[in-house]
């Protein structure tokens, strides 16, 4: 008869980007709805489960309960086995995975996870792990199932992958990541038949990994070779393609965004800037102070910088760099729904103060339409898009988001190149100055980016916050969206006009190489917490030890 293994159910760990291991994560909403869609696929298989194996982990045990709640019989015989838990982690339990890829590196990261040999220091080595998950399938399920009685393993993700080298009879010298998606029921076939996928299966693999490691350096790299770019060919960008190719692009990454989010986390989004009122209030009066003593096109320019929201790609970062990620979410929402209020706010006051000047109402108008546009395609359309396969295909929306949530971020490269490319006169930077203003539109707006990071260090010292949310703060107070920006003054002045546009691409050049300079200060900070936390292990271990 047969045996069927499935992953539990998406857990907050997987949620937030972390490795549980062998420390207990409660289930999701999304990775209830997964359960209860694994227990439709069980019963649809037309057959009663006589045995139920289980992990001794809360994400395990609750996944095999609400699947056998839903079957018209429970199983006569449920085993609860330290034989299936997870695979330890050693130190990295509990660390962000990205922070932890970065910090040690692909070639360390590979051979730790996707080598045989590897072994996470203080964690489970690949072979102790096969030999524990071999011995479980032939003493134990594999008698089962040719007594006559139909088994079903809950489980997790490393686990399921090693009874598929067992069941596919190979070696776990073949061992790799098997993309095993939450709470699909697997057959044996199906196991097979995931170790017999192509070699291209594991080049997307390692393809996504460089990708989530190495994603600031590509998009400052992208950044600068735009610029080269257009120096060498000369192609005048339309306004038009540039704003649909940028809303593209962010709508890609918007969606992979919200397809991880939960819809409750979201409620209660404007509550999120009480937080961070002092700095918002700094931030709006020097944008509307900018605003109103306004007198030329480039303060105009300088003033919705500072009123920017967060940029949607806040939630990524926060991935990346092991921040909450549910209160940048959160805050890109808020404070993109805010905006447009505050843009209006700055255009109607100062009709009743004579001595304010202000954008005049004819001009911001269409400039908050291309931002409600830009909202509307690359925010809401695609966020309501992934709520909805969330919803619909639970299973399906956990192994896309999985497998493929780093096509989310490599959307950042190309925009990057897209953006300075256009920006980038193609006349070349050495008429009318534009070099020079070049290197004043970067100075500006590298002092601008210093105050910033200054007064969320300041804000954020003395006070009591999870390391994740500090750095959400930090985060999402330093990136403002500078897409919707160049989205505005695409409107207000063309990127036609040189002198804008290369302030412009100014402000993006140092937008996108300041990205990369803040990767490099969380991973120094993670370093040193990762070396801390290994000799307080070495310690305890010598300690059992002694």
């Amino acid at each position: 008869m047969p045996i069927y293994f499935i992953r539990h159910g998406e857990s907050q760990a997987n949620e937030q980007n972390r490795f549980a291991g062998r420390l207990n994560a409660p289930l999701t909403s999304l990775g209830i709805r997964q359960a209860h869609q694994a227990a439709q696929r069980v019963a649809a298989l037309g057959t009663h489960i006589d045995e139920l194996h289980v992990s001794p982990l809360d994400r395990a045990r609750n996944t095999a309960e609400i699947i056998m709640e839903a079957q018209a019989r429970q199983p006569e015989r449920t085993v609860v086995s330290e034989d299936l838990v997870e695979r330890d982690f050693g130190d990295f339990s509990g660390r962000n995975k990205s922070l932890v890829k970065k910090t040690i590196g692909f070639a360390a990261y590979t051979e730790y996870f996707h080598s045989h040999t590897g072994c996470p220091p203080g964690g489970e080595s690949w072979e102790a792990m096969y030999e524990r998950t071999a011995a479980y399938y032939h003493n134990v399920l594999l008698p089962a199932s040719r007594s006559g009685r139909t088994v079903l393993v809950v489980c997790h993700k490393y686990i399921v992958e090693m009874f598929a080298l067992v069941v596919a009879g190979v070696p776990v010298e073949q061992v790799r990541d098997f993309k095993i998606p939450n709470a699909r029921p697997l057959s044996e076939e199906d196991l097979r038949k995931a170790v017999g996928r192509p070699a291209a299966a594991g080049f997307l693999n390692n393809l996504g990994e460089i990708v989530e490691i190495r994603l600031p350096l590509l998009v400052a790299s992208a950044a600068v070779l735009g610029m080269v770019v257009q120096l060498l060919v000369g192609y005048r960008v339309p306004p038009w393609l540039f704003s649909t190719l940028m809303t593209a692009f962010l709508a890609v990454g918007s969606f992979f965004t919200m397809l991880r989010v939960d819809p409750r986390n979201l409620r209660g989004a404007l509550g999120s800037i009480r937080p961070i009122v002092p700095l918002l209030l700094v931030r709006l009066a020097v944008g509307l102070v900018l605003l109103w003593t306004s007198r030329s096109l480039e303060q105009d320019l300088a003033g919705l910088f500072f009123l920017l929201p967060s940029a949607l790609l806040t939630p990524t970062l926060s991935l990346l760099w092991g921040g909450d990620y549910f209160f940048s979410v959160r805050l890109a929402v808020a404070s993109s729904l805010l905006l447009p209020a505050v843009l209006l706010g700055a255009v109607v006051i100062p009709m009743g103060v004579p001595m304010l000047h202000g954008l005049p109402l004819g001009a911001l108008t269409p400039a908050l339409g291309s931002y409600g546009a830009v909202l509307v395609a690359a925010l809401v359309v695609p966020g309501v898009g992934a709520q909805l396969l969330r919803r619909r295909d639970p299973i399906r929306a956990g192994s896309v988001s999985t497998n493929w949530n780093w096509l989310g971020g490599l959307t950042l490269v190309p925009l990057a190149g897209l953006a300075t490319f256009t920006l980038t006169p193609p006349t070349g930077l050495t008429h009318h100055g534009e070099l020079t203003s070049l290197l004043t539109a970067m100075a500006v707006t590298v002092a601008a980016h210093t105050a910033l990071r200054l007064l969320a260090l300041a804000f954020l010292h003395g006070r009591r916050r999870g390391v994740g949310l500090g750095r959400d703060i930090f985060i999402t107070q330093n990136t403002p969206n500078i897409f919707l920006w160049l989205a505005m003054a695409s409107v207000l002045a063309p990127v036609t006009a040189h002198q804008v546009s290369v302030t412009g691409l100014g402000m993006a050049l140092v937008f996108f190489l300041a990205m990369y300079g803040d990767e490099r200060v969380f991973l120094v900070r993670h370093r040193r917490e990762m070396r801390t936390r290994r000799r307080h292990a070495r310690r305890r271990r010598a300690a059992l030890a002694w």
